[in-house]
């Protein structure tokens, strides 16, 4: 019995040991394995840059500094109407404007309504019946009836009346621009030396005849000059003597 327990004993000491050398060899195994993994294993990048990062609504980060400034957005001024303000001159008190000066064409009225008995000659010579002989007639015989009113050619002042031997009571009156213009054979005068004298308004009337060209009916004899030049007073009235 004792010789069968001995060996019995002998026995289980002899798996007991061998059954704790193999646990410890397959731990060594294992932790060896363990070890040679994780040197092996290739360096994986951190889970944060494959998984999105959710930002919170309302913490959203700033990214603007890390982007080129050319690709930043451009941020709006600032207002700046009080600087403006500030820096705004103020206004010029405003210049009174010039008056304006409205020119006025002149108006031109026939003397009378008669018809043209001799025309203006200028440097040509013509017959003069009355006296039988030729020479230049420096104005216009407008028939008229005697006692017929003889109208202003234009606007203008007088500056004489006077009489003068054979063409009787005469009229001289000034305008603008130099002109002058001067009525023979008037009889009636209306007017005065300096007054004022509106186109169409009476000077006087037609006289029954100018005994310097008595060889013609009754008519008044009318003469323009520009600065003392000679003109046709039809020139004037936009008219031109029938042929």
């Amino acid at each position: 019995m004792k010789q069968y327990h001995a060996k019995h004993t002998a026995v289980l000491s002899t798996r007991g040991f061998y059954t704790i050398l193999t646990v410890c060899g397959l731990i060594i195994a294992v932790s060896a394995w363990v070890l040679w993994t994780s040197i092996s294993a290739p360096n994986e990048p951190p889970a944060a840059a494959d998984t999105p990062v959710i930002t919170p609504a309302g913490a959203l980060p700033d990214l603007s500094e890390d982007l080129p400034a050319a690709q930043q957005e451009p941020q709006p001024a600032e207002p700046a109407d009080a600087e403006v303000a500030e820096e705004s001159p103020a206004p010029a008190e405003e210049q009174p404007s010039a008056p304006v000066q409205t020119v006025y064409a002149p108006v031109y009225v026939r003397p009378v309504s008669g018809a043209v008995l001799t025309p203006f000659s200028g440097d040509e010579l013509l017959f003069q019946p009355t006296l039988g002989d030729w020479r230049v007639h420096t104005g216009t015989d407008f028939a008229a009836e005697a006692g017929e009113t003889v109208l202003a050619l234009t606007d203008g002042a007088v500056t004489d009346v006077f009489e003068q031997g054979l063409y009787g009571t005469c009229v001289t009156m000034t305008h603008d621009g130099g002109l002058t213009t001067t009525y023979r054979g008037l009889t009636d005068v209306r007017v005065s030396a300096g007054q004022a004298v509106s186109a169409g308004e009476a000077i006087g009337a037609c006289a029954p005849s100018i005994e310097a060209e008595a060889a013609l009916d009754p008519h008044i004899h009318v003469e323009a000059a520009i600065d003392g030049t000679a003109i046709d007073v039809l020139t004037l009235l936009g008219e031109y003597e029938p042929e």
